[in-house]
């Protein structure tokens, strides 16, 4: 029998949704490279994060004090944690379990709003000492990451963006864009690899049509398809199913991921006759001169 809070919980769980969508995200994508970065940030040897400090990690977002969280990432890189780390086993994790917390009636939508505001302000300061290493080298390629609209599970990709940039990728990050958009998008501009994160197996049949006419409209005959998120976790076949070429696990080894499916195209495009290979060396050139 359902429960008689689960269509209260439902209508709570879209209206966070839809607030990560239109208002957090957004000021993310714009505006999460620009700040200044506390010189401690920069300061690292290795230190593994653990559940205790998530723990830990979620109280401070969620504290009155301002203060708490930033002091909270300080502590953890001057004790030798890695942006790195921070991202992938601090942040990622905190921010599922504010969802969670959420769904449980652990925290009202208040507190999940705030708490999330101040990780997009982390994330924002943490990514300039992250991206300071770059590669300086010539461009990679380049890559556009989305996920389907109505997904919530946009921190994912975002932080595919920023292994992709410091792997030395021209990288376009966006909130969900409708299909028209997508369409329009890789129709007019060279991409070599798409990304999209699925967070719910109900959105694959979506998935798996927007991939079939993405391909179908690109300007690059042998762009490439990455996906991600729990749903490949734990179904790995489905990327077969949805048409994509890899599944990218986490942010760490989509950069590697990405490069192996750039040889694929290129090899694809080499093997191809020469008229339907002229733009991707015109375009090829081009990034050479850049």
């Amino acid at each position: 029998m359902e429960s008689p809070l689960a269509p209260r919980r439902s209508e709570r769980l879209a209206r966070l949704e839809r607030t990560i969508e239109s208002e957090l995200v957004p000021r993310l994508l714009t505006s999460h490279r620009a700040g200044p970065v506390p010189p401690v940030l920069a300061t690292a040897i290795a230190r593994e994060l653990s559940e205790r400090d998530v723990d830990g990690f979620v109280a401070a977002v969620r504290s009155p004090d301002d203060a708490r969280a930033v002091e909270f990432i300080r502590d953890v890189l001057a004790e030798g944690a890695t942006i790195e780390a921070v991202y992938l086993d601090l942040l990622a994790p905190s921010a599922r379990r504010l969802g969670q917390m959420w769904d449980n009636d652990e925290c009202d939508f208040v507190e999940v709003t705030v708490s999330l505001g101040r990780m997009q302000r982390l994330l924002r300061d943490l990514s300039q000492v992250f991206l300071a290493d770059a590669s300086r080298s010539e461009p990679v390629g380049n890559a556009l990451l989305t996920c389907i609209p109505g997904e919530q599970h946009t921190l994912g990709i975002i932080m595919v963006g920023e292994f992709l940039l410091r792997d030395g990728w021209r990288v376009l990050v966006g909130a969900p864009w409708s299909e028209s958009d997508l369409l329009t998008m890789v129709g007019t501009e060279w991409y070599d690899v798409i990304g999209f994160s699925v967070g719910s197996e109900s959105r694959l049949p979506i998935l798996k049509r927007d991939i079939r006419r993405l391909k179908s409209a690109s300007r690059n005959p042998h762009v490439q398809f990455m996906v991600g998120g729990q749903v490949f976790c734990e179904h790995p076949n489905a990327a077969d199913d949805v048409g994509a070429n890899a599944i990218a696990g986490d942010a760490r080894e989509a950069p590697q991921i990405a490069r192996r499916l750039l040889a694929a195209a290129r090899r694809a495009a080499a093997d191809a006759p020469k008229e339907a290979v002229s733009e991707h060396d015109q375009f090829s050139d081009a990034l050479e001169r850049t």
